[in-house]
Parts: structure tokens; C-alpha cells; sequence
């Protein structure tokens, strides 16, 4: 896909990455800010916040203020909570330097049962312009991911 790749859950109220590839070609983002405490500025937290009902999210938010990473991120919960509200469970979750200036992700949903997870990815900004295609593959891709985790 070139790009990094990451396997997240939200498990006893919080964010956790479970497993990521990445090479010096493609990095990882810098966890400059722990990602528990960020899930209003990545995709892959918005995309598992999306997967809670209200009161998941405003538990999770209540004990996570969101805070400004970047002047892109969004940091009103209302609005936060209205774009979670209008986000398609099948369109992959955008985040164009939220949590990190210089970078650009994507993440789809990983659901099994009541498990909530999701597969995302990561590019350098240089390459944004690459995003919404490697965010289709990823997202045709995660439901063989989401098998082989279970296995």
C-alpha cells in the first residue's frame, strides 16, 4: 500500500494500538501526543469512537478533552460528536493533519460482535494526494485482516 499500517481496538474504555507495520520509506506517525488521549484528532480514533453509541463516546470524551494538536483539529464536542453522527460506516474515516501537522490518515472500521477496532493507515503530506485510493484498498482489504486476526 505504501504506507503505514496499524491495527487499533477500543478495549475497557480506551484506545489501544495493537500492532503496526511501517519501513523507513513509509514511517509511522510520531506518537507525539498518546494516542488514549487523542481519539478527537485520528482517524483511527474517530473511527472507533464512531462505532460507540452516545454515551460510549461522551464517557470516553468526558475523560478525554479534546484538545488542539494542530489548527486543524477539531476540539468542540458538539461538532465532533455531530461528524461522528454523519460519518457512513462504510466510507473510510479522514484525518488531514488533526493530530500531526505533516501527515495525513485513514482508517476503516474492524467490528466483530461487540469488539470495536479498526485498520488504519498513515502518509507523509507530500503524498496526500494518494490518500482516498490507498483508503479504498484498506478498506477492501480490511474484512480479510479482520479473519486472519480471528483465527
Amino acid at each position: 500500500m505504501g504506507a503505514a499500517v496499524y491495527v487499533t481496538r477500543y478495549l475497557d474504555g480506551e484506545i489501544q494500538v495493537t500492532g503496526w507495520a511501517d519501513s523507513p520509506a513509509t514511517p509511522a506517525v510520531h506518537e507525539w501526543v498518546d494516542f488514549r488521549s487523542s481519539a478527537h484528532a485520528t482517524a483511527f480514533g474517530k473511527g472507533l469512537l464512531g462505532q460507540l453509541d452516545l454515551n460510549g463516546r461522551r464517557d470516553h470524551l468526558a475523560r478525554h478533552r479534546p484538545a488542539r494538536l494542530t489548527s486543524r483539529t477539531i476540539t468542540n464536542e458538539k461538532v465532533l460528536l455531530s461528524k461522528l453522527d454523519a460519518q457512513t460506516p462504510t466510507v473510510p474515516v479522514l484525518d488531514l493533519q488533526e493530530y500531526a501537522a505533516g501527515t495525513v490518515c485513514a482508517a476503516v472500521p474492524l467490528t466483530a460482535g461487540s469488539s470495536v477496532g479498526c485498520l488504519a493507515l498513515s502518509l507523509p503530506l507530500a503524498h496526500a494526494h494518494r490518500l482516498r485510493q490507498a483508503a479504498n484498498t484498506l478498506n477492501r482489504g480490511a474484512a480479510p485482516v479482520l479473519l486472519s486476526l480471528a483465527i
